[in-house]
Order: structure tokens, then sequence, then C-alpha cells
């Protein structure tokens, strides 16, 4: 708590040393965009550009219009059924069906780029079969984490009480 302050108001607030990190950051990272950007045009061609435009608008879109809100409706289904997971669980189940959704996203264009390619040797993977291991792995870990963390917490709660 060293890098934050007390505001008039009883708050935390960020220190200057914070303010001026942040400032230096967001200018560096500034930098680079700009740097990447001017270097576009004399690398790729208009179609390249207007093909990564297009992907870059689309990437957007997925993240804002699919990703964002089914995160933010099963965060708020979690809660809402009442579950009994500790925070720390629950984020374990978010984060894993968030990632496991994320890849079958992947994954689904990858299965339909296969079924409609003209070359055979571009893609081969058997992405389905993949999948359906990522998931069985995916489940496991995160079945084992939520396990040993909720295990841990009626553990520790009740040696508590006991005393």
């Amino acid at each position: 708590m060293k890098d934050m302050v007390k505001s008039e108001g009883g708050t935390l607030a960020p220190t200057r040393t914070v303010w001026a990190v942040r400032f230096v950051l967001g200018a560096v990272g500034l930098g680079l965009m700009g740097y990447g950007a001017m270097g576009f045009p004399t690398q790729l061609g208009p179609s390249q550009l207007l093909g990564l435009l297009v992907w870059m608008a689309a990437a957007i879109l997925i993240h804002d219009g699919l990703i964002v809100p089914l995160s933010t409706l099963a965060g708020f289904g979690l809660r809402r059924s009442g579950s009994r997971l500790r925070p720390a669980s629950a984020a374990v189940m978010r984060g894993s069906l968030m990632a496991g959704a994320v890849v079958t996203l992947i994954v689904g264009v990858l299965l339909k780029a296969q079924t409609v390619a003209r070359s055979t040797s571009a893609l081969e993977g058997d992405y389905a079969i993949n999948l359906m291991w990522f998931w069985a792995v995916l489940l496991t870990v995160a079945a084992s984490l939520i396990y040993t963390i909720e295990r841990r917490y009626r553990r520790g709660s009740s040696r508590g009480t006991s005393r």
C-alpha cells in the first residue's frame, strides 16, 4: 500500500510515482503502436492491409459482441444461482469456461476451413479429437483446482470454529 495515499474523502488514491509510471507506460505503448502502424503501409500491400483491418474489426466484434456478454452472463448466472463456491473457485470456473469457449470458437473456424480447404496438406490436424482432449484436460484441471480450493477453505474454517 506504499503506492497509495489517503485522499480528502478518506479513499485511497495513487501517488505521483504511480501516475508517472502509468504516464510513461502509456506513452511508450502509444509510441510502439504508432511505429507499428507506420510500418504497415511499407510492408503490406493494399489488399493485405484491408484484410488485416477486416480481421481486426472481426476480432473486436467477436470480443465485444460475443465473449464479453457471454462472460458477463455466466458470471451473473453463477452468482444468481446462489453458488456456494468460494470466490477463488468461482473465478477458476469462469476462467476455465471462458478459455474453453474461446478455444472452441477458434477450433470451430479451423474445422470449417478444413471442410472447404482445397489442399489436403493445409489443415491436416484432427481438430475435433484435439478439441475433445482439450476439454477433458481443462475440465479435469478446473475440477481439481476447485476441489482443492474448497477443501482447503473448509479445513481452514473448521479449525477456526473449534478454537
